[in-house]
């Protein structure tokens, strides 16, 4: 449990939306790492996160070029900006790196 006042964290709500994003595109992913740091403007707080999936499957192309423009549900955030940072292909499967600004909702 946070303390009031504290940022609510979206690792995990950022993830179940990308993995549910891909699955609905036909797509098999997993997470193989993630990270995030917190970020604050004069007006917002959130968290910059990076994230590498391993995706598969014959949608994976077109999932992963659409991704920047998800609308990815996010409880008590919003994903302000997502950008595809690399895609490399690794024993059969995409590792797609993906960078993304959350920020929690007012």
């Amino acid at each position: 449990m946070r303390a009031r006042g504290e940022v609510p964290d979206a690792g995990a709500p950022l993830m179940r939306a990308l993995l549910a994003d891909a699955a609905a595109a036909g797509c098999i992913a997993r997470a193989v790492s993630a990270s995030a740091r917190d970020w604050a403007s004069a007006t917002f707080v959130g968290a910059q996160h990076r994230i590498v999936l391993a995706v598969a499957g014959t949608g994976a192309d077109d999932w992963v070029r659409q991704l920047p423009e998800a609308d990815l549900p996010v409880w008590r955030h919003v994903v302000a900006d997502l950008t595809v940072d690399a895609v490399a292909m690794e024993e059969g499967e995409r590792r797609v790196t993906i960078a993304a600004l959350v920020l929690v909702a007012a």
